[in-house]
């Protein structure tokens, strides 16, 4: 009998996964980090903290200073949100929506007074980062880079 219990348990577990796979994945964590940078044309500057970037971002930018606004890191799950304020009164959405094999798949917003003034998709190769064009900003513009990872 209890042997008959054990077969009977263990066939719920293997179905239970098979059918409902989506629970298998469900406490993975996605550690997203967003840099918000000025980038504009005034006196040559690059922040610091910019330097593990910088190369990538003067390659696609041709700005001549880069500082540093923000640096956050959220830990979300699929399909959760995270939000991150930006000047002039604007937030960054940022909601990983699943994987597609070894990419994170994020819908990315700016609102304006509750208002979505910008919307994208990205998808990122685990463990890299991407920068996107923001709004402009004090005489230059906001750029937002985006790295995830998933564990």
């Amino acid at each position: 009998m209890i042997k008959f219990i054990k077969i009977i348990l263990l066939f719920t577990g293997i179905s239970y996964l098979c059918f409902f796979p989506q629970h298998a994945f469900a406490k993975n964590r996605i550690l997203t980090n967003v840099k918000v940078i000025h980038a504009s044309t005034g006196p040559q500057h690059v922040d610091p903290s910019l330097n593990k970037i910088i190369s990538g971002l003067q390659s696609v930018f041709k700005y001549t200073s880069y500082r540093l606004i923000k640096d956050q890191q959220l830990n979300l799950g699929f399909k959760e949100s995270g939000q991150v304020s930006l000047p002039g009164k604007r937030t960054l959405v940022v909601i990983p929506a699943n994987m597609e094999g070894k990419r994170i798949r994020y819908q990315i917003s700016i609102q304006k007074n509750r208002q979505s003034i910008f919307q994208t998709q990205v998808l990122l190769k685990n463990n890299s980062s991407i920068t996107i064009g923001g709004p402009q900003f004090n005489n230059g513009v906001l750029l937002l880079n985006i790295s995830g990872s998933v564990h």
